[in-house]
């Protein structure tokens, strides 16, 4: 690849090359097929039976020692077989292993973790529009002098506090991936949405929804938003078909896509005059919260 791109444009096509750690099984040992504690990536995210894993692993012409190991190794390590986690859920336990040892253990239980931060960012989008849809959210003009108690629009202490969060998040996020330590960007942001914005902020924001002053409810449902989309974008790399689906749900609504977005983007607001939606995964694109 390095002599043909040199030999057709003259130029160097990368100068940074990430080297994977060999991956071997929860108890460490490294994975090998006469031992049968290999794993099929596809058997992860579709999940496969006991009866067809046992099948897959002896296929083909081998010992008969080598074959009554690996049908012992799975029936022990995989009495029901593997269940279905998903592509999102696996790409996400790899990155939180991605460190820089030689080695990582891969241990399948992480990844039922993981698949259930993915049920948890797609249970929290659901409560956001439960809330939001039918609603003004604040996006329809600019908050510039007019934000404020008894003004168009007012943010309580607990959406400033969030606000202030996502702004770390999004620091740390962008020096990880500048650093190639996806295991830190994973880490941090699964801490903000789920210690953060699932655990406490929608809780919060449960009782600014209910406030009297129409304005704090603005500010709650803009907050709610707003911090939701750029999470999404923020957590894209990471769990790319998730975050897909859900921002394009959640997008419109602040104005960062479809017709609303396109109207800003003609009076030269964000994206104007490029023709295309904000890109996902633009740490520093994510900043811009209110």
């Amino acid at each position: 690849m390095v002599m043909m791109t040199q030999y057709f444009t003259g130029k160097v096509p990368f100068r940074d090359i990430y080297i994977n750690a060999i991956v071997r099984d929860s108890e460490g040992q490294k994975m090998s097929k006469s031992k049968g504690n290999t794993l099929d990536p596809l058997d992860l995210i579709d999940g496969i039976s006991q009866e067809a894993l046992l099948a897959k692993s002896v296929r083909g012409p081998m010992r008969a020692d080598h074959k009554a190991r690996i049908e012992k190794y799975v029936k022990k390590h995989f009495p029901d077989g593997i269940p279905a986690f998903g592509t999102d859920a696996l790409r996400f336990t790899f990155a939180s292993l991605a460190n820089f040892s030689r080695t990582l253990n891969f241990d399948i239980s992480r990844c039922e973790g993981y698949r259930n931060f993915c049920n948890k960012l797609w249970n929290a989008t659901r409560f956001v529009l439960m809330n939001v849809e039918g609603h003004d959210n604040g996006f329809a003009k600019p908050c510039n002098k007019d934000c404020g108690p008894g003004q168009y629009m007012d943010f309580s202490p607990v959406d400033r506090w969030i606000v202030s969060g996502l702004q770390r998040t999004t620091a740390e996020v962008t020096k990880a991936l500048a650093e190639y330590r996806f295991d830190l960007a994973a880490n941090a942001v699964y801490s903000f949405v789920w210690n953060s914005y699932c655990d406490w902020y929608l809780e919060l924001a449960k009782v600014e929804l209910n406030h009297p002053d129409e304005a704090q409810r603005r500010g709650a449902r803009r907050t709610l938003l707003r911090v939701l989309e750029a999470t999404l974008r923020l957590a894209h790399p990471l769990i790319p078909f998730i975050t897909e689906e859900l921002w394009q749900k959640v997008a419109p609504l602040t104005h960062r896509y479809g017709p609303r977005w396109c109207a800003d983007a003609g009076r030269g607001g964000a994206g104007a005059g490029t023709g295309r939606t904000p890109p996902f995964g633009d740490a520093a694109a994510v900043s811009g919260v209110q």
